[in-house]
């Protein structure tokens, strides 16, 4: 890490909240604040951040776009919105440093009921991207309307794929999607049957740089919204995150591609 920590380095997923969420949210957070998720990133050299619409503040976006406001300009959001969102509403997320808009195809609480084609339709003037957090069903569906989105298309949380769980049909159809350009996230690895240090999620890296190497990103998923919900336990350490880069990756352009370049190409 230490030849990086001269140059931008990005957590490509997180979150921040403050006040209530949507009634029936499946956890209920504390104030999680951008100040907050700085102080347990930047000991480690992340020093960029992508703030992610969470679930359980449905369409409002508030809260991530103050906190987009005061970091000037510098970090990057991904959005959730309605297809009648305004075109005012759009330029002003952009403004504040929007790039993207999410589609959680797994929460209790996900928009994947809502207009998907017409959503990705109006964003993308604004040359946003579609970021989707799936399963291994989604992916023909997601490559059969990849051509008419035209859009780039990120796939959370390694594209749902489980420890032990994928198949060779899962495989095929996910690199089938990398084959038309889709990046994927290294993140949420205890969403997918891994524990810290995470070692047992080490093969499906390993898998899946194969076929997305240029177009990975990675992400902490802070502040953790699984571990919210209280069967779950303790949120891991920020550097147990990090430990699968310090295992797979030794080669020092490769990290840097994963941790500065694909996410500037990306959100910038």
């Amino acid at each position: 890490m230490t030849a990086l920590k001269t140059m931008p380095q990005w957590d490509t997923h997180a979150h921040v909240f403050a006040g209530a969420v949507l009634p029936g949210s499946h956890y209920a957070p504390d104030e999680h604040a951008l100040v907050m998720w700085r102080e347990t990133a930047e000991p480690f050299g992340i020093n960029r951040v992508v703030l992610v619409q969470p679930s359980a503040y449905g369409f409002d976006n508030s809260v991530m776009l103050d906190a987009l406001t005061s970091s000037g300009g510098v970090y990057r959001g991904v959005a959730v919105v309605e297809a009648s969102v305004t075109d005012q509403a759009l330029e002003i997320m952009h403004a504040a440093g929007v790039r993207g808009v999410r589609f959680n195809l797994v929460s209790p609480m996900g928009n994947g009921a809502c207009d998907i084609d017409a959503i990705i339709a109006r964003v993308k003037p604004l040359g946003w991207h579609a970021q989707f957090y799936l399963q291994p069903s989604h992916y023909t569906w997601v490559r059969q309307r990849h051509a008419a989105w035209n859009v780039e298309v990120v796939l959370d949380h390694l594209a749902g794929m489980r420890v032990n769980g994928s198949n060779a049909e899962d495989v095929a159809a996910l690199f089938a999607l990398a084959d038309l350009g889709a990046w994927v996230k290294l993140s949420g690895f205890y969403r997918l049957g891994a524990a810290a240090p995470f070692g047992e999620i080490d093969s499906l890296i390993d898998m899946q740089h194969e076929r997305f190497a240029g177009r990975m990103l990675w992400g902490s998923d802070w502040p953790h919204t699984w571990y919210m919900e209280s069967e779950h336990g303790n949120a891991p350490p920020y550097e147990s995150l990090l430990a699968p880069l310090d295992r797979m990756f030794s080669d020092p352009a490769v990290r840097k591609s994963i941790l500065c370049d694909a996410p500037e190409r990306l959100y910038r």
